[in-house]
């Protein structure tokens, strides 16, 4: 069977995902992620899980039919805790709040090489949380599919940053220029940053880069935080919560 087209999210999530031995496609769906990463060769084996049966039901069928049952491992659990220690280099996790991703990187039996990441929410504390773990922020994408602005980042251990092509913009001189100069930079700005920094929400490569759809992110996120105030009560008015989102709007109007 011919592999299906991907929904414009995940060809996007496709684009930032390192080349590896070993990748699991977390919250796999219907598989079509797995059956691309093997197709377009991006690694030579995927575990495809998901916490409902029904969904890897039906991405073990597509698996079955695209003839890679082979080298795709259909396998029903939770997150990252139904893999083992040493089999994989990676793992995509997509459609899920940034609060369970940082729990299915927490409780997997170990801490990967990389991760491709695009929570629906929860995401300054997800991306917090890989840089208080030893991981290097390389890159961030916005796209847009059927109407909804998606965001998501490839989070790349420190230790194994060469591995994948990068090299920190802070060692990036002299000699190393000349035995890397095929590596991209590493611009480091997460660690430097502000923890109450409204860029970990946004996204600090994001706005250091202003992709083409910068704009309209930056005002859809400005629209949810209005909606959330119009939506509040005379009586919430004066709380901090209302407070803390009126200063988020005036931070994003800054980011245009």
């Amino acid at each position: 069977m011919k592999p299906k087209i991907m929904m414009n999210r995940l060809e996007a999530v496709f684009s930032i995902v390192p080349t590896a031995d070993s990748i699991a496609d977390i919250g796999t769906d219907h598989g079509y992620l797995a059956v691309e990463l093997i197709s377009r060769g991006k690694a030579k084996r995927v575990v495809a899980g998901d916490v409902h049966k029904g969904p890897l039901e039906s991405a073990k069928s597509y698996v079955d039919s695209c003839g890679l049952s082979h080298v795709i491992d259909c396998r029903l659990g939770d997150g990252l805790k139904m893999t083992e220690k040493g089999e994989l280099n990676g793992a995509i996790c997509c459609g899920m709040g940034g609060f369970l991703m940082r729990n299915i990187v927490k409780s997997g039996p170990e801490l990967l090489e990389f991760y491709v990441l695009q929570p629906q929410n929860g995401q300054a504390e997800l991306r917090q949380y890989m840089v208080a773990n030893g991981y290097e922020i390389v890159k961030e994408i916005i796209v847009r599919d059927m109407g909804k602005l998606y965001t998501a980042f490839l989070a790349v251990r420190q230790n194994v940053l060469s591995q994948y092509g990068y090299i920190k913009e802070e060692i990036y001189s002299g000699a190393e220029h000349a035995t890397n100069s095929s590596m991209l930079v590493v611009a480091d700005i997460y660690h430097n940053l502000d923890c109450n920094s409204i860029l970990w929400s946004v996204g600090a490569l994001l706005a250091a880069e202003k992709p083409d759809l910068w704009t309209d992110y930056i005002d859809y996120l400005i629209y949810q935080r209005q909606c959330a105030l119009d939506g509040m009560t005379e009586s919430l008015a004066h709380t901090e919560k209302y407070r803390v989102i009126k200063k988020e709007i005036l931070e994003l109007e800054t980011l245009r």
